[in-house]
Formats: C-alpha cells, structure tokens, sequence
C-alpha cells in the first residue's frame, strides 16, 4: 500500500519540481517516515500491551485494530446515502462526517508530527530546502490519513451502488480521494496561518483550545444533533436554494456526482461547484508549497524553543509581596509542608501542561452533554415540553453523580508527562511518606476543577429545581470525593506528572475499575430513592463527610513499597 501511495505521488512530481520540490529527496524522506510508521502504535491502542507486538508483516498489531473501528465507523456513516432522496443532500452529508473524522485523526494523532522538530536536526542540515520538508510532512500525514479514509470509505463505495447506481461506484473512490486531499489541505493550511500569524506561545495555545474544542464540538454534534433537531424537517432540504451552501467543500464533492451520474438534473452551478472540488486540493497544494513553506521550519524552531526561552532576561526589580490565593488555599487546606508542596505543584503543573489540559478539559463539556442525552428522552413534541418534564423530574441527580467522570478523567492523566524525568526531585528528597504529596494532589485535583464544577453544576441545578435540592448537590459532592479517593487508592498510585505516557494501561486493572464504578451507581441510585426525605438527606452529609476525612487520612500514610509496586 505504502508503494502504491509512493507511485501516486510521483506522478505530481513536475507540478512538486514547478513549485521548488527536490522529488528525489521527497520519495526517500517519505519512504523512511513511512517505515517507521509502521514501527510505531498508534493512539487509540497506544497503550495497551500488544500495541509494540509487530504482526509477521512488520506492522504493529495495532494498525489493524485502527483500520477495524474506523472501518465499522465507516458503515454507520454510509447510511445516510440512503436517508435522504434530493440531490447533493446525502452525499453532503456524508462527505461532511467523512471530512470531519479525517480532521480529528489529523488533530488527535498527527499534530505532533506536522510539529515535529527532529527533522530540522536530521535532515535540514543536509541539503534539503523548507519546502521539501514541509510537503514531505503533509504528504507523510496524507498517505497515513489516505489508508484511513480507504478503511473508512470502504462500506460507502459498496453501498452507494445501491443507494444511487453502480456507475457511481468508481466515482465514489475519485471522490473519496478529493475529500481526503480537502481535509489534509485545510487543516495544515490553518496550522500553517497561525504559524506565519502569532507568536509561538499563542500558537501552542491555539492549537490546544483548538483540540479541546473540536473534540467537544464533534462529541455534541453525535450526541445532542439527534435528540435536539426533526429529523422529518430537513428531509425537503433543497441546498442549491441556499447561497452560503455553496462555500462548503462537502458539497464541491457532491457536485461531481451529480454532474457525471445524473446530467440531467444538474445545472451551471453544480458544475462550477464540481470543478471547484477538482481544483481545490491542486491548488491548495501549490499555496502550501509556494506560499506558506517558505520560512516554516524556521518558524517552528522557535515554537519549539519558546518554553524554554520564555522566561525573561530583564534585571529583576525588588517588588513588594502580593496577594497569592493559590499559597493562601494551599496553607489553608495543606498545612503540612510535604502535602503543602504536592498541592503546589499539582495546581501549577496541571495548569500549564498542554497534554493534561487536552486530556481532561473536554470531560467538562461531556458530562452537561451526556445529561442532555439522557434528560431529553422524555416524551415530548418539543423542546418546551422536554424541559418541562425534566422540571418535574428527579434527574439532578444524576447531573451531579455524572461529575464524578470529571475527578477520574483527572486522576487517570494527573501522573503521565512526556517531560516525566523531573519526577527524580520526588526520590531525591527526604520524604518518608509519599502519601502526604499524594494527599496534596488530590487536594489541588479537588479545589482546582471538581469543587468548583460542582458548585457550577449546584447552581444550575437551583436554577432548574429549586432551593430544596441543595441538600441532594451538598451530599453528590462527597460521594464523589470519596469516589475519586476509591480510584485513587485502588487505579491510580503514581505521584504528580511522575510517569512516561508509554506505560499508561488502560485495562490492568479492568475488574477493580468496574467495581468502583458500579458503587457510585449504586450510591446514586440508592440517593435518588430517599431524595424525597429531605431531613435524612441532611444527616446523611455527616457521615458522607466523616467517610472522606478518614479515607484522607489513609491516603496520607500510603509508603514507597505501595508506589513502587504500582509503577512495577
């Protein structure tokens, strides 16, 4: 497959040499990154235990897993070729969800290698030219995100057979190519802006609100579209009778069916529609290549640099003490000087660190989004019917106990880093009991997101129900601290950003995990039962809070032995 791409690419090669391309460098770059694909797991089995096993062919056990779940993605996707019966609208629709995955692998599993630096340290200092690498880097995601798109693609090119006609069956695979191409462009195309536009700390931020966004975005859209929308409302939806349809590139590619498949309904417009789809990625990339490489790598050593020069090397000036609420939260809440410092790098760290912030912020967006989704399957024509059944229902509850997968989203990234080599200041220093710096851990993990969140949640479930259920948020909020302590105690030993991600395993300890999540749901169901008592709601917060304090004050005493078995 990886020679089959090879060949495809070299048949661009006087359109790549027009444009200051040296295709000779470009195929042995793009073979050598294309085998070490082959070496390396890939995100989504990237830590479980098979994933550095190599099948007899040289790929990793699992790239196969990864082409198996995109694959039957890619069949859920090609139904709506056969939900809608006007022109352009489901393959629109379908090139749109196929573009939009392509975009995520791209974000989640390709950024670092768009941003990657070694290059500049292993090849740029041999004669190869900025726009030799940077086309290298795109064509390198494209082969990659290509074998996708064909996983993904393969049940549409079969059932678009039926759902239109076979002679749209090898068209489809044009068209697969072109969406594929778009997707590729328009991403790097962005990256790319941003790069020539910002300085590189906001560039870094950008790109990691960007992720955190997306992925929300992309959560809700599959979860809430259904449940909020009439699905019989935009079955007549005639798009060309639309303007603003006509900038999507979904619909340049729908466009070429129409065009080749079904002449006769198709006008002046679906054409010029269908040759702007054929145009787009050649033209995209000679604008990648001729306008925005230029200077790229250049660009990207200071990005990757800008952490370490960001701090200023101006005279210090003597200024007087300030106001500091994380010291004052932390002297309040850690009084002991071991627990003290745990909450104090656990609390600037998780605040800093990219990779934790794209792991965990999005968990904050799924919770509302998960609630929607279950609150809304009451009976209803409407919207204002829905929200008026959910007014008279006891499902806050539930909004609150579904926090609890905010503090496990935490716990199971606050001790993985790539930067995991600091961790040696935990070891060197004279600390008898870890436990107290995992104590102020938690201790930051709680003040820093959960506690607020919940005081969030606690509002604005006031807001829909009323004053009485804040007996009911109060007495959720425990519960779940003593939960996260549970996960803690039992999943996750390892001090702050004290691990390389490598060694993450996600399913070791499969057995205990269900077992600690079948107890909040116990908890929770067992408190939606006796909510209508409001008095013993109330007492019950007492031992809720007796039970956090002394499970507390266990974790405190946990020894190296414990931490040490752990990472074993």
């Amino acid at each position: 497959m990886n020679k089959l791409f090879l060949r495809l690419i070299g048949s661009f090669n006087p359109l790549l040499q027009r444009s200051g391309v040296d295709t000779y460098q470009l195929h042995e770059i793009l073979k050598l990154k294309l085998l070490i694909d082959n070496r390396r797991p890939v995100n989504l089995f990237a830590h479980t235990k098979r994933a550095t096993k190599k099948a007899p062919t040289g790929k990793t056990a699992s790239s196969w897993g990864t082409y198996l779940v995109v694959g039957l993605m890619g069949l859920f996707m090609s139904f709506t070729l056969f939900a809608f019966k006007l022109p352009l609208v489901p393959q629109t629709i379908y090139f749109s969800i196929f573009m939009i995955m392509l975009a995520i692998t791209m974000i989640t599993d390709f950024t670092t290698v768009l941003l990657d630096v070694r290059d500049q340290y292993i090849i740029l200092p041999r004669p190869v030219n900025d726009r030799t690498l940077t086309v290298s880097r795109i064509l390198h995601i494209g082969i990659y995100v290509s074998k996708l798109a064909l996983a993904q693609g393969a049940a549409g090119i079969v059932l678009v057979g039926f759902a239109d006609s076979w002679a749209a069956v090898p068209l489809f695979l044009v068209q697969m190519i072109e969406a594929t191409f778009l997707s590729i462009l328009l991403v790097n195309i962005v990256y790319l802006i941003l790069l020539k536009t910002v300085s590189p700390r906001k560039f870094k931020d950008i790109i990691s609100y960007f992720q955190i966004g997306f992925s929300i975005l992309i959560f809700a859209v599959y979860y809430l579209l259904p449940r909020l929308i009439n699905m019989a409302q935009i079955e007549n939806f005639d798009l060309l009778q639309h303007p603003w349809a006509y900038a999507l590139p979904p619909i340049w590619i729908a466009a070429l069916n129409e065009v080749l498949i079904h002449p006769g309904r198709s006008n002046i417009i679906t054409s010029l529609l269908a040759i702007a789809g054929v145009l787009a990625p050649v033209a995209g990339l000679w604008f990648v290549a001729k306008v925005l490489a230029p200077g790229f790598n250049r660009k990207l050593a200071v990005v990757a640099t800008s952490d370490a020069s960001a701090a200023p090397t101006t005279t210090v000036v003597q200024e007087k003490p300030r106001f500091n609420l994380v010291n004052r939260i932390a002297n309040l809440i850690a009084p002991d000087p071991v627990e003290n410092a745990g909450f104090r790098i656990t609390w600037k760290l998780a605040a800093r660190i990219r990779e934790f912030k794209i792991k965990v912020y999005p968990a904050f967006a799924y919770v509302p989004i998960y609630f929607v989704y279950f609150a809304f399957n009451s009976k209803g024509s409407n919207l204002s019917d829905k929200y008026e059944g959910l007014q008279h229902s006891g499902k806050y509850i539930l909004l609150i106990y579904l926090s609890t997968f905010v503090i496990s989203s935490i716990l199971q990234n606050i001790s993985y880093t790539e930067k995991f080599k600091a961790s040696w200041v935990y070891y060197a220093l004279p600390i008898t009991h870890p436990g107290k710096i995992l104590s102020g851990m938690y201790k930051a993990v709680s003040t820093l997101y959960y506690l607020p969140y919940c005081i969030v949640l606690g509002i604005v479930s006031i807001v829909i129900w009323g004053p009485a259920v804040i007996n009911d948020v109060i007495l959720a909020t425990f519960m779940g601290l003593i939960y996260g302590l549970l996960t803690a105690l039992f999943l996750m030993k390892g001090l702050p950003f004290s691990k390389p991600v490598l060694v993450k395993q996600s399913g070791g300890r499969f057995v205990t995990s269900m077992l600690i999540a079948g107890f909040i749901g116990i908890v929770g169901l067992g408190h939606y039962l006796l909510s209508r008592w409001e008095l013993l709601i109330w007492i019950l917060i007492i031992p809720a809070m007796g039970i956090y304090w002394l499970m507390l004050h266990y974790y405190k005493k946990q020894n190296w032995e414990g931490i040490e078995m752990e990472e074993l």
